[in-house]
């Protein structure tokens, strides 16, 4: 704010200071700031931020907790219908002598039921595929928390490069600054060119405090994807790096089709359905039940009978129906989710050869021809061929292309990401349908 001030009254005075007396009004040189740095944390790599994430997001842990729910269920349903104990007598004030008598082993029964009607294995098979459909929604989750810290960490990766590209524009805005102040004390431009690169470094200052808060909130976003403590930051180790792939569509959409688990999870949820309409259908048939009383267990004499519904008003029979029309509906969503698969990945390769071609034009069009520019621009400045306003306009363009620039990179790796992502494999399982193309000439533009 001090700087500010101080240009602003240099501004306010410089014509008429120039005009009148032709002295410096004056001190043209803003006091910049002590730069502001981010704080040091604790670096990871992709793969050990995917890693993470899978062991404290609460996305997976929750995941993880149902498929344990499931299994647990599956266990309860493959058990035997529990034997039943009952205590009943007689209370009847006609009879010359009441049976109500705790004491009468007759009074205490034990009932054991045998599902003859087949609806324990109904309800095994049944939670046998819930089991498996939790599981495969536990890798849906997996891949959703995989994408997410993949973007978050791409994005944190753009952050630095961005910061250490605005270090590198306040780096070459105050070299400008210093040499045009040294031409103006010796008399060689005018003072307006002086404050003009007060001005731009001022500009320059603000730019580069910008980024460093934007680094700190691409960490806080990679920490909330991790599930990590707001207060325990981490970085990227990895820096941003374009390796292009060229997949073949087909052969995506072909993995696509038989490793996407919404595809799978749907399809076991198909089968849970079925083994339920079996289930209802069961209960027409009579189950086997073994049971004794306290006098006659003694004796080893068993009671031996079967149970089945009388009548079936229509609770069974709609039971079934309704079943039935499950299955046809879940039939119909996994040809939904058929398609949705085929369009998430036909989406995501359209989006990866969008970004591709991005990165090509800024790699290989904007961002040298704008450091050829800036470079001889500046030259002339310094021999007196151009102005100050074309060195700044060709500094800012120039700053504008390596952020851009950078920013496509980021875009092509998240691509990259909802690609992986859309195919439901991880991106190194794509190397049957991909080949890795080295960057031109071994480097990236600076």
């Amino acid at each position: 704010m001090r700087s500010l001030i101080t240009l602003n009254r240099c501004l306010a005075g410089l014509g008429f200071a120039l005009v009148l007396t032709g002295v410096t009004p004056c001190q043209t040189t803003a006091a910049i700031p002590d730069l502001p740095s981010v704080s040091p944390a604790n670096g990871l790599t992709l793969e050990q931020a995917v890693q993470a994430a899978m062991r404290d997001n609460a996305q997976t842990k929750a995941s993880r907790a149902l498929v344990e729910a499931a299994r647990a269920n599956l266990s309860g349903q493959r058990a035997p219908i529990n034997p039943t104990f009952t205590y009943a007598g007689l209370n009847n004030s006609v009879a010359p002598q009441p049976t109500l008598d705790f004491n009468d082993p007759s009074n205490y029964s034990f009932l054991f039921t045998v599902e003859t009607n087949g609806g324990m294995q109904w309800r095994t098979s049944q939670a046998s595929n819930q089991l498996r459909q939790a599981q495969e929604d536990a890798r849906t989750a997996f891949l959703n928390v995989r994408q997410g810290v993949t973007n978050a960490y791409v994005a944190l990766q753009i952050a630095n490069r961005q910061l250490q590209d605005e270090r590198e524009a306040y780096a070459d805005t105050k070299r400008v600054r210093d040499l045009t102040q040294k031409q103006f004390e010796n008399g060689a431009v005018p003072q307006t060119n002086a404050i003009r690169t007060d001005i731009a470094l001022t500009q320059e200052v603000g730019n580069l405090l910008n980024q460093i808060n934007a680094v700190k909130v691409a960490r806080a976003n990679l920490n909330i994807a991790l599930g990590r403590k707001p207060e325990e930051p981490v970085d990227a180790l990895e820096p941003l790096e374009y390796a292009p792939v060229q997949p073949n569509l087909q052969d995506l959409q072909s993995q696509a089709s038989s490793n996407r688990p919404e595809v799978k999870s749907a399809e076991f949820n198909r089968d849970a359905l079925k083994a339920n309409v079996g289930l209802q259908r069961s209960q027409y048939y009579p189950n086997l039940v073994v049971g004794t009383d306290l006098r006659l267990i003694k004796t080893g004499v068993l009671l031996v009978g079967f149970t089945m519904p009388l009548f079936d008003f229509g609770s069974i029979r709609g039971a079934v129906r309704q079943g039935k029309k499950n299955v046809e509906a879940q039939t119909a969503e996994i040809t939904l989710q058929q398609q949705q698969v085929r369009q998430d990945v036909a989406t995501a390769f359209e989006s990866l050869i969008v970004a591709e071609g991005t990165v090509d034009a800024f790699q290989h069009g904007m961002v040298p021809q704008a450091e050829g520019l800036e470079r001889k621009i500046e030259q002339g400045y310094v021999l007196g061929g151009n102005t100050i306003l074309d060195l700044l306009d060709a500094q800012s363009t120039l700053r504008a292309a390596r952020i851009a620039y950078y920013g496509a990179i980021g875009n092509y790796r998240q691509a990259l990401a909802q690609l992986e992502r859309a195919v439901g494999l991880p991106l190194a399982a794509l190397k049957t349908a991909s080949a890795v193309v080295p960057v031109e000439g071994g480097k990236s533009p600076k």
